[in-house]
């Protein structure tokens, strides 16, 4: 894969970094108001390895092991079944460079194995370096990220394909007064794909691109437990070959949203998450298209009317990057929910329900039929806490794809379970809403 150089800049600031906290004195933190910074700093303070000022989580993890009845969610005209699994290890390390400059580093290594289709057995790697910056009525972050996956990575495209993903971004919040706060974002991504032949057409052909936007959020704080904001977002898609150019488009987006501060401890009746809605137009560069607009959004809440009952909704719909030559994009849609029922302290049993559908508002040629799809997914799992750090997950996934127009169905299932050691926060500490 292309930019491998970035793999040894990634490691190579790991270990500098390490070399650095011998140099470091014992701090004392700084205090902030902004949220984001408070929940840096509660990572920092709550990881579970000390070693000197150097704090880390770890996790290991066996997941997806199990019966898959179709690896190929029936794309090909025969089933192919198979067992599989993957593992591999996460770690995600937090330095103070200062009383106001924190640096954390996220590494997750995994592989994928199949018994009977050797080909499709891959090595993934996701790397992620910020750096905070904490102040009482502020906080920046800046930093850059690293991916190169082998999965599936459309809803149109069912196959597995290798991507490698670099992306720089940069954050600024200003908590101005009590109940009010801004925030401005902004990050730029570089997708590459293998050179793989899907149908007629070369992956990397059709996908290869740069993004870019730019947030600016408005957020009002009437008291501790929700928040509630605004957000104006400009954005670009630049691709990368010339079959692909037509589909160079500028996007504009306005939208709204709540969202809730995580429950306190003890917290009898709950409500968690945060949701958005607004209008985004999708503005072609090439003159053929006609702009389009479209209501956007997502969201997830989570209401805990009890210590055993929690119950959950989703919700997300917005343009993505079309896999078919003649398409520039479309519409996705997705929704559904689920409970957790807590049996007892260790063992809980979580029940969810998926729905997607897609809709196609440009085409090169309007008369042509364009094939679209609907998804569904019931997911149901056993979860069972063994250990102070160990956790195992036994679930069963039923998956219904239906193509439209010619109304063919294909139907798959997997069985298996996830065991699990530790537990790392992730790669993107500090989600702000966005939609390109």
């Amino acid at each position: 894969m292309r930019n491998n150089k970035y793999i040894k800049f990634f490691l190579y600031s790991i270990v500098i970094s390490f070399f650095l906290l011998l140099e470091i004195p014992s701090l004392s933190y700084a205090q902030t108001a902004t949220w984001y910074g408070s929940q840096v700093l509660d990572l920092f303070r709550n990881a579970p390895w000390k070693i000197g000022i150097l704090r880390g989580y770890r996790a290991f993890s066996l997941s997806n092991a199990g019966y898959d009845s179709d690896i190929y969610y029936g794309y090909l005209e025969q089933a192919h079944p198979d067992f599989t699994f993957a593992a591999g290890p996460t770690f995600q390390w937090f330095v103070p460079f200062s009383k106001r400059i924190l640096f954390d580093s996220y590494q997750s290594f995994q592989g994928l194995f199949y018994f009977k289709y050797s080909k499709e057995r891959a090595l993934n790697l996701r790397l992620n370096n910020n750096f905070h910056f904490l102040f009482k009525k502020f906080y920046g972050e800046a930093g850059i990220g690293y991916s190169n996956l082998r999965d599936r990575f459309s809803p149109e495209m069912l196959m597995r394909a290798r991507h490698e993903e670099i992306d720089w971004r940069a954050l600024f919040l200003w908590r101005f007064s009590k109940t009010g706060a801004a925030a401005w974002q902004f990050r730029t991504s570089s997708l590459n794909y293998s050179h793989n032949l899907y149908g007629s057409v070369y992956l990397d052909e059709v996908f290869d691109r740069n993004e870019s936007y730019a947030d600016a959020l408005l957020y009002f704080i009437p008291g501790p437990k929700y928040r509630f904001f605004l957000d104006g977002q400009i954005g670009l898609y630049n691709f990368k070959y010339q079959a692909s150019k037509f589909k160079d488009s500028y996007t504009y987006a306005f939208l709204g949203g709540l969202e809730f501060t995580p429950p306190a401890a003890g917290e009898k009746t709950s409500i968690s998450g945060r949701f958005s809605i607004g209008y985004e137009m999708l503005d072609p560069k090439n003159p053929v298209f006609k702009v389009v607009s479209e209501i956007v959004g997502n969201g997830q809440l989570i209401l805990s009317p009890g210590p055993r009952l929690s119950l959950m909704t989703f919700y997300s719909r917005d343009f993505n990057v079309s896999i078919y030559s003649n398409l520039l994009s479309y519409i996705l849609t997705s929704y559904g929910g689920g409970f957790t029922f807590n049996i007892n302290n260790r063992i809980n049993l979580n029940n969810q329900l998926v729905l997607s559908n897609s809709k196609y508002p440009y085409s090169t040629s309007p008369e042509e039929t364009v094939l679209h799809f609907k998804f569904s997914a019931l997911m149901t799992s056993l979860n069972i806490r063994i250990g102070k750090e160990w956790s195992i997950n036994i679930f069963g996934t039923f998956y219904r794809r239906t193509t439209l127009p010619e109304n063919m169905k294909f139907l798959r299932h997997f069985i298996g379970f996830n065991l699990i050691f530790g537990a790392v926060p992730g790669e993107s500490l500090l989600p702000v809403p966005s939609f390109l």
